[in-house]
């Protein structure tokens, strides 16, 4: 039976797994995507978009008959109007899959090997989505959600990537973004430029305690002084959005 000795091992057979088995039809997005390129962020689960498919039921049966034949490993599926989730136990290690569907999806090919290289896998070439439509998903992310992985990502695609968000996908999620838990979504470039400028003219080297378990000691280093002027950059980008 594998045995994993990290919660990033088992993703990157995961990652393997469904490279081999459902080939571009499985389209990586989230932090996943971003650690082959060159993240330094650790994540705890990977995100896919299943094409093209009409609906979450049939990329659930399709994966589930895929898992079902792995042996040793278990999993438990839930579904509700946002994604299907998968939780994955095996060798040792828990690992969550978040699968959504669509007839397409924007995408560009990239290799694993950054990810599947320390832990013996094959490299391979699997999609991503396309980064600028990565970028102004992820703003949207952080606007409704207000976290500050979702806002080091973004820094991310500033910054490492040199990515332009896509200026069409960031202005439909606007319109109809949703506030969870005690945030306040901006619904307007206007309030979203507002809110970011202020989000980074108040980071302190005190605003990243989530971001602690997911980035080393030295990424962590001055990180307020390195997001400060990269998120009023991108700001002020955004703002001829309108």
């Amino acid at each position: 039976m594998a045995k994993f000795d990290s919660t990033e091992a088992l993703l990157a057979w995961i990652i393997d797994f469904f490279a081999e088995k459902f080939g571009n039809s499985a389209i990586l997005k989230g932090g996943m995507s971003l650690r082959l390129m060159h993240s330094p962020r650790y994540t705890n689960d990977v995100d896919y978009i299943f094409i093209p498919f009409d609906s979450k039921k049939d990329a659930k049966t399709l994966v589930e008959e895929a898992l079902s034949e792995v042996e040793g490993l278990r999993f438990e599926s839930s579904m509700n109007s946002k994604a299907l989730r998968i939780i994955v136990e095996f060798g040792g290690q828990n690992a969550q899959i978040e699968i959504n569907t669509d007839k397409e999806c924007p995408s560009i090919p990239m290799s694993t090997s950054l990810l599947s290289a320390p832990y013996g896998h094959p490299a391979r070439i699997v999609r991503i989505m396309e980064p600028g439509v990565s970028f102004a998903h992820k703003i949207a992310a952080w606007n409704e959600r207000e976290l500050m992985r979702d806002l080091y990502d973004v820094y991310q695609y500033e910054t490492l990537f040199k990515a332009t968000p896509r200026a069409d996908i960031l202005l439909s999620r606007l319109k109809k973004a949703r506030s969870y838990k005690n945030v306040v979504a901006a619904k307007s470039i206007n309030e979203l430029v507002k809110k970011m400028k202020t989000c980074a003219e108040n980071l302190t080297e005190g605003s990243f305690e989530e971001l602690v378990p997911l980035l080393n000691a030295a990424e962590l280093a001055g990180l307020s002084f390195r997001m400060r002027p990269a998120i009023l950059a991108l700001s002020d980008k955004i703002e001829k959005f309108k």
